[in-house]
């Protein structure tokens, strides 16, 4: 086991403590018990002890003279204690250090009584250059034993000898004659030579190796007796030839006395090359000049200094590699080694980044926040971390993790610090950018819904110390008619401008988001007064007033604002608050569009109530609970029926019959219009061809059927139409499909493919609500129109107001023109329908005839001979 420096600085105390028992020491047993001990400690060896040599009846063996247990004080041996091993086992631990095999180990378990077992053992012979004392042997220590700490321990071992024979000298001298002088000169040299820790080799004139201390004979491996006469290049050999006679040991009289080493290597009994510092001395003996070299062995210190060479370029081509700027200052915070990442981070030269430069790259903003808590933590001794921000010279910012640990010397002194940096800035850049997406709108800029949200509950906190906050919900108005006849990259472009302009019409503070495809909200806080939503209001829908130019096109775009309000005392959460400011949106696209109102308890009452009767419409189906309502057409010039309108009818299990406009809006929007609308025209169809095959109306009689825009779009329409004339087993050509001028307005090509689909298959195609919309005449022209429906709007009043006048004869004229034919809505007495007579109007309907009827009370009717009478009104004339 070898020892570390710690452990050669004990052997040195140990070493300095036994030459002072010199002047204390009665016997040689005493330095033996102190050797054995300080042994045991420094190789934290639990049990030990020393055997002397004896040659008994010309056998050798080994006599068991101190012991040593636990590592406390070593006890002498009275009682007559050999080794159970053979002569030859024993003759080899007298010949040098070596491990104890397990065989020999195994004849040793239980010799020592209160030691229960030996793991394992070494032996080290205690001789010195005349004979061999004994063997000490050490026990069971935690780590393994190596033959290397023979060489270790020699100093102890050769001091415990030359104290010993000193002692009993001394000894021997007082109980024989009276004092005199202690030593000769050649003695106290022999006495020197034995205790001293270098390599100490005498040759004389012929470079011939005349003495060699214990020391030299330890690190060598030579035995003394072995390499007497040799000759020095043995233990130094030469690198050239004669380079001992001729440089090395060379006679110069006028050369001054050596006090300095000189570096020389030499080579053990193995072949292994030693590290020495020489000191060369000189003296004659008999007229012939011997050299003493005094020899300190730095292999190791060589070996530490490579190591440490090594150490320091490995560190270095690491710090260039590392991808981290690495900073070493000393105590008083000088900058003392920078790597070249560090300047690179912090943008300034080596020399700028030296000594006190390298605060300079810390930011103003942070470098109070950075360096109290740097020095505070490097004064304590623990490692720091801080992120913060570095600024180069030409203004340029870096994020950075800084880390910092503290250098300690042995004693416990800090001697400075070693600081790191990492250059964050992509990371910071990255989680702006993953921010940036999670809280904004990435077409837009706009905060996103989350982000509004947020916004939203901060400001709802705030409004008892704020004052209130409105929140405005707008939804742009014919944006998907953009989308599907200008593209999608239009319509991105659209909403992108619509953003601008919805900015510009607010606060700094305030918040402005787009919630999904076209809708947006707007966040106003802290007002005074509830007219500022309304004159914001104003603003947004003034600033879409202009058009927007798309792809070198002029797009028109208006909006629907639905405002909500939160006032000190409020018990609204964000949620409900967006609800309320949704409902008013939709009231507001209800009233036509292009304005804004405001929320009422009203408003959410209709809301609910539109939510019950959608979730009761996905049953309503299935439970047949929907009705055909039919109402006659008659011809003006004929008096003869002409056909029929279907209409829908919805028997409510609680709220009774409801009409058209309850519920026909809310199967719009849900979708469920289309197998409500497949229903009604396949019972239509087969109730009409009921009545045919009855003769109870004419051949030529048409069933009409008004469907939705969103009917229009669905790609199965037309094939399920023809299908259910085919089941019907109707003429085709007696089939009308009334549309709205709404389905018109979207100029979608799936629109414009169903309109000739139903063409091609011989359906005729009516104009339902003429006049209340916003088509133009390029729509008749465009589109296969075969009739135009005037809405009741305009015949309710004919006879009263001028205006309506000159809109029902316009249509007509316009009617006859294009060879359309003319219907008449909402006629209820006679005086209006001689009227419609007059100005060549072909058909009417309303009240005047009959209002909706179910199909029994038609065939009544009908059987009755068509004695058809004014009916009185129902709030519907379909």
């Amino acid at each position: 086991m070898l020892l570390d420096r710690r452990q050669d600085v004990e052997l040195r105390d140990a070493v300095s403590s036994l030459r002072q028992m010199l002047s204390v020491a009665k016997d040689a047993s005493t330095a033996y018990q102190d050797t054995l001990k300080t042994a045991c400690e420094l190789t934290h060896s639990p049990f030990g002890f020393i055997a002397k040599r004896e040659i008994i009846d010309g056998s050798l063996e080994l006599k068991v003279s101190h012991l040593c247990h636990n590592e406390v004080e070593a006890t002498s041996v009275s009682e007559p204690l050999f080794l159970p091993l053979t002569p030859q086992v024993k003759l080899n631990f007298c010949n040098g250090a070596q491990l104890i095999s397990q065989q020999d180990l195994t004849k040793l378990q239980g010799f020592f009584e209160g030691v229960e077992r030996f793991k394992q053992m070494m032996a080290i012979p205690i001789s010195d250059a005349h004979s061999i004392h004994g063997v000490l042997f050490l026990a069971n220590a935690q780590t393994a034993y190596h033959t290397s700490l023979s060489m270790r321990l020699w100093p102890l071992i050769t001091n415990c000898i030359c104290i010993a024979r000193i002692i009993d000298q001394r000894k021997n001298s007082t109980d024989q004659s009276p004092p005199q002088d202690s030593s000769t000169p050649n003695e106290l040299y022999y006495l020197f030579e034995g205790v001293c820790p270098l390599s100490v080799v005498t040759v004389d004139h012929q470079l011939k190796i005349v003495r060699m201390n214990p020391r030299a004979e330890a690190i060598f491996g030579y035995n003394q007796n072995q390499i007497i006469g040799s000759h020095i290049s043995t233990l130094l050999p030469e690198r050239f030839t004669n380079e001992h006679h001729t440089q090395t040991f060379a006679y110069n009289p006028l050369a001054p006395p050596q006090h300095t080493s000189s570096p020389m290597i030499g080579r053990s009994y193995k072949g292994v090359a030693i590290n020495f510092d020489v000191n060369k001395l000189q003296y004659v003996l008999k007229g012939k000049r011997h050299h003493i070299l005094i020899m300190r062995d730095t292999t190791e210190i060589e070996i530490a200094r490579a190591q440490h060479e090594d150490e320091v370029e490995r560190f270095r081509i690491l710090a260039d590699l590392a991808p981290v700027g690495i900073l070493q200052a000393n105590s008083d915070w000088s900058g003392i080694y920078a790597n070249d990442r560090w300047c690179e981070i912090a943008g300034r030269s080596m020399s700028d980044i030296l000594e006190l430069g390298w605060l300079s790259a810390i930011h103003p903003d942070h470098f109070h926040n950075v360096i109290e808590p740097l020095r505070t933590a490097i004064s304590e001794g623990k490692e720091f971390k801080r992120e913060c921000l570095f600024l180069k010279p030409n203004s340029e910012q870096t994020w950075v993790e800084l880390h910092a640990r503290p250098q300690i010397s042995t004693n416990g002194d800090i001697t400075g610090f070693i600081a790191t940096i990492l250059d964050s800035t992509f990371r910071h850049e990255a989680e702006d950018k993953l921010r940036e997406l999670a809280e904004h709108d990435p077409l837009t800029g706009l905060a996103n819904r989350a982000m509004f949200q947020h916004r939203l509950e901060h400001g709802l906190s705030r409004t008892h110390r704020h004052g209130s906050l409105a929140l405005l919900c707008l939804d742009l108005d014919g944006f998907k008619n953009v989308n599907d006849t200008l593209g999608h990259d239009s319509g991105d472009e659209l909403l992108i401008e619509v953003a601008k302009r919805l900015t510009k019409c607010v606060r700094e503070e305030d918040t402005v988001a787009r919630v999904g495809g076209d809708e947006f909200m707007i966040l106003l806080e802290g007002l005074k007064d509830a007219q500022i939503a309304a004159e914001v209001s104003e603003k947004i829908l003034n600033s879409l007033e202009p058009p927007c130019s798309i792809n070198r096109q002029e797009v028109f775009i208006s909006t629907s604002i639905g405002i909500t309000f939160a006032t000190k005392g409020d018990k609204n959460d964000s949620k409900s608050l967006m609800k309320q400011a949704d409902m008013a949106l939709y009231r507001a696209k209800h009233e036509g569009r292009n304005n804004y109102q405001y929320y009422s308890p009203d408003l959410e009452r209709a809301s609910q109530e539109r939510l019950y009767l959608g979730n009761s419409l996905h049953h309503a189906l299935q439970r047949t609970e929907f009705q055909v309502f039919y109402q006659f057409k008659s011809s003006l010039s004929t008096h003869k029926v002409t056909g029929f309108e279907a209409v829908l009818r919805w028997e409510h299990p609680r709220r009774g019959q409801l009409q058209p406009d309850q519920f026909i809006p809310i199967l719009d929007e849900s979708g469920l219009i289309v197998p409500v609308s497949r229903w009604l025209t396949h019972t239509s169809f087969m109730q009409h061809a009921k009545w045919k095959a009855k003769g109870l109306i004419e051949k030529d009689a048409k069933i009409a059927v008004n469907v939705s825009p969103r009917l229009l779009r669905d790609p199965y329409f037309i094939r399920g139409l023809a299908n259910s004339i085919q089941d019907s087993k109707i003429d085709p050509t007696s089939v009308i499909i009334e549309i709205t001028e709404t389905a018109l307005l979207e100029h979608s090509e799936q629109t414009t493919d169903a309109l000739n689909g139903l063409k091609r298959i011989g359906v005729a195609i009516s104009l339902d609500d003429f006049g209340t919309g916003f088509s133009s005449l390029t729509h008749l022209k465009r589109y296969p129109i075969d009739q135009i429906k005037i809405d009741r709007s305009f015949v309710q009043n004919l006879l009263k107001d001028s205006g309506d006048k000159a809109i029902v004869k316009a249509v007509i004229v316009l009617a006859k023109s294009l060879k359309l034919t003319v219907v008449a809505e909402g006629v209820e007495d006679k005086a209006t329908l001689d009227y419609l007579a007059s100005l060549n109007c072909d058909e009417y309907q309303g009240f005047y005839l009959n209002k909706p009827q179910p199909a029994e009370e038609i065939e009544n009717l009908l059987l009755n001979g068509l004695q058809l009478a004014p009916s009185q009104a129902d709030n519907s004339s379909k």
